[in-house]
């Protein structure tokens, strides 16, 4: 039954080499356009998670500001200010914090013997590392002993170790910051970050302890602070955060102005489903290149009907039932769309092999050929294939055999 299936299916496409070679391209063009958009989507989709997630990952940003509602007897235009102490009070206070560390943002000249800079030094605490993925490659970031002893010791970005050291070892080194000597304890590793807030993104920056910070440039308000709520509680820390520091520094808990926060979290959920949309978006054109290819099978399998007429009429006559007709006719079309699909599938693995991925990996991340992207290209084939083999299957299948015995 097999052997004379697949005899069948040949005979018919070798009947006209041409027109089945112009079908076939059509399912391998579609196949192979669905394959590369779908691949290309999810490495673009995954390379912008990663991007996103180079200023840091579930965190919100707090950034004490100006009132603009009068609250107990204060009148409106207050600056609120938050020391390092208050900051980590909030801890205590509100239940759901992962991480938290204040923060403190100037710009101060850089400089190791005549390489010289002004870029944004950062006063932080240890758990800042762990919210703003600052890696080390190579040494350690600044650790609680460093906060405690208030010791002069920097962790710097990647670009400005370069930039300083010029090829040499970083790591226990010093450089001046405003003619201030300081340790280099860690280089932090390369990371993509397309998205930044108040200075320079961190390839350029140099972080130092927070304590460090305050007692030699006299800083003793905050710029700002970061919480890492735990996953889920990123709106009940805020609620509460907001509602505690409005206590305990003198303002209303709805006025947005006096304490401006960014939750990251909702910009993340934003871009999960911008992601999502873009991926479906390509496969949709790649799936209608694929259905210009199923079209063909359906033209071509309705021109084998007529030339198999005869046959048709024969088989129903001796006895063949209806539903045997459309299956093998539907069959063989389902067949054709499955050729073309693994020729295509096979070429684009090929292109993606080939493309030197390196060389474009911060703008589309690394396209392949994964779950997610296999099984949706089978899932396509396989409706496209239904559609294309139906109306040709059950035009056989509602053959009149006497009509068709005595063409």
């Amino acid at each position: 039954m097999i052997y004379l299936f697949f005899k069948n299916l040949f005979m018919d496409l070798y009947r006209q080499p041409m027109r089945t070679f112009l079908t076939l391209s059509g399912v391998v063009w579609g196949t192979f356009a669905i394959v590369l958009l779908l691949a290309f989507g999810d490495g673009v989709s995954k390379q912008g998670r990663k991007s996103m997630h180079g200023m840091g990952s579930g965190i919100v940003i707090a950034w004490p500001g100006i009132t603009t509602i009068s609250y107990k007897g204060i009148i409106k235009g207050k600056q609120v200010r938050l020391t390092p102490g208050e900051v980590l009070r909030v801890r205590e206070k509100v239940q759901g914090i992962r991480h938290l560390s204040p923060e403190f943002i100037r710009r101060k000249r850089i400089r190791y013997k005549t390489e010289e800079f002004n870029n944004t030094v950062r006063g932080v605490n240890v758990e800042f590392q762990y919210m703003r993925n600052t890696i080390a490659a190579k040494g350690r970031f600044v650790n609680e002993i460093d906060l405690e002893e208030k010791r002069r010791v920097c962790f710097i970005g990647d670009t400005i170790a370069g930039n300083l050291f010029r090829g040499e070892e970083p790591v226990g080194k010093k450089v001046f910051v405003e003619g201030v000597p300081f340790l280099v304890v860690g280089v932090m590793k390369r990371k993509i970050q397309t998205s930044n807030y108040s200075g320079q993104q961190d390839e350029h920056c140099l972080f130092i302890p927070y304590t460090t910070f305050s007692s030699l440039y006299g800083e003793k308000y905050v710029n700002n602070f970061l919480i890492q709520p735990f996953p889920g509680q990123s709106v009940p820390v805020i609620d509460d955060t907001m509602k505690y520091l409005s206590r305990r520094v003198g303002f209303s808990p709805e006025d947005k102005d006096a304490l401006f926060i960014w939750d990251f979290t909702e910009l993340e959920k934003s871009l999960d489903v911008f992601f999502l949309a873009f991926t479906i978006f390509l496969g949709m054109i790649g799936s209608f290149t694929l259905l210009v290819g199923a079209v063909g099978v359906a033209s071509i399998m309705l021109v084998v009907v007529e030339e198999r007429i005869r046959e048709i009429g024969v088989k129903l006559a001796v006895g063949a039932k209806r539903k045997q007709i459309l299956r093998q006719f539907f069959s063989e079309a389902l067949t054709i769309i499955l050729v073309g699909g693994i020729i295509g599938f096979i070429f684009a693995a090929l292109v993606l092999r080939l493309v030197p991925v390196e060389m474009i990996e911060d703008y589309v991340g690394h396209p392949e050929i994964n779950v997610t992207v296999g099984v949706a290209t089978i899932l396509v084939l396989l409706a496209v294939g239904s559609v294309a083999g139906l109306m040709p299957a059950r035009k056989a299948a509602s053959t009149n055999p006497i009509e068709a015995l005595r063409g």
